[in-house]
This record gives C-alpha cells, structure tokens and sequence, in this order.
C-alpha cells in the first residue's frame, strides 16, 4: 500500500499541475457523464483494498445505498451471461461495455452526482478527462478543456 500511495500522491501533483497550467479541471464541474458507465470497470487488486478502505469510512446509510446499486450491476451481468468467476478476474472491458448505456452501468460510488469515495478512487479515475497521447492519437471525452483541447500538447 505504501508505494501505491506514493504513486496516486504522484498523480494527484501531477494533475494539479495541469489544472494549474490550464486554469482549472478538464471536464465541466459537477459533470460526472464518465462515471455512468464504470460499474463494471477493472481494477486492481490494491485499488480494490484502497476502496474497501474508503468505504469503511462511510455512514453506513451510503454503503448500505452503494451495495444496492453493485447488487444491481453484478446482477444484470449476470442476465446477460458474466459469471462471478469471470467477472472476479480482469477480463478487460467486456463487463463493462456489456452495461453501457444502462442504468446499472453506473458506478455504485457515485451518490448524489458525487463520488463518495474521491479520496480512495482507482488511478485510472484520477487521470480521467485529461487528454493521453497512446502514441496513435489524442483520446480524452469531448468535454475536456472545452475550447482549447487543439492548444494541450500531452506530455
């Protein structure tokens, strides 16, 4: 947990010194479009330590509301043909494109347009919205510094 921690400290400077370059967050406060399709998105094993911990600290009226939608996602992949076992390991993103567009697709976190566990969310949710450079193409969500995504040059 200890280098985890040091590598989400590293991240989180390093996306404050975007901010700070581009005058604030890449996407629209309060947008949270991303997080309707993440139900099913894979994360690592630390991630998932580091979530259970941020969990624990919450009233249990929110985990009781969070295990309701997870219950409701892990259902619904099952109607449509995931296993616990399949889903159990990262299968890339097929659980996830398979809730895409569904209510259940949204991530259980996510309570009251707010991710009630920010502090403890995976890497991959941190760096969310700002533009990567894959080394084919520019890819971030169309809201990402609206207006002056043709200025950014990732780095």
């Amino acid at each position: 947990m200890k280098q985890y921690n040091k590598l989400t400290d590293e991240t989180d400077l390093q996306t404050q010194r975007l901010r700070e370059k581009w005058g604030g967050s890449p996407y629209p406060s309060r947008c949270f479009q991303c997080c309707r399709n993440t139900a099913a998105m894979p994360i690592s094993e630390v991630e998932g330590h580091d979530l259970k911990e941020g969990l624990k600290k919450l009233p249990q009226e929110v985990k009781t509301h969070i295990l309701k939608k997870a219950t409701r996602s892990i259902r619904k992949l099952e109607q449509l043909g995931h296993s616990d076992e399949e889903m159990a390991i990262p299968m890339g993103l097929e659980p996830t494109d398979a809730l895409r567009g569904k209510w259940e697709g949204e991530c259980p976190m996510l309570v009251g347009g707010m991710c009630s566990v920010y502090d403890h969310r995976p890497l991959i949710r941190r760096v969310w919205g700002y533009p990567i450079d894959n080394g084919n193409e520019l890819g971030c969500c169309h809201m990402t510094f609206i207006g002056q995504l043709r200025l950014f040059k990732p780095y």
